[in-house]
């Protein structure tokens, strides 16, 4: 899977289906791979791709 973001195309739907959020009781977001339980990333901010533009 190619983790270089700098292109900012589409997304594959097979990539959007992969990977989940969800926000947790403290605010803080969570993403994570459906596929691999242990591959996951957690903070306190969050911004949509639009926001970094």
């Amino acid at each position: 899977m190619n983790t270089d973001h700098s292109d900012s195309g589409p997304v594959p739907a097979d990539d959007r289906r992969r990977y989940g959020e969800l926000t947790i009781d403290t605010g803080e977001c969570i993403i994570y791979d459906r596929e691999n339980c242990r591959a996951w990333i957690q903070s306190t901010v969050a911004a949509s791709l639009g926001e970094l533009d």
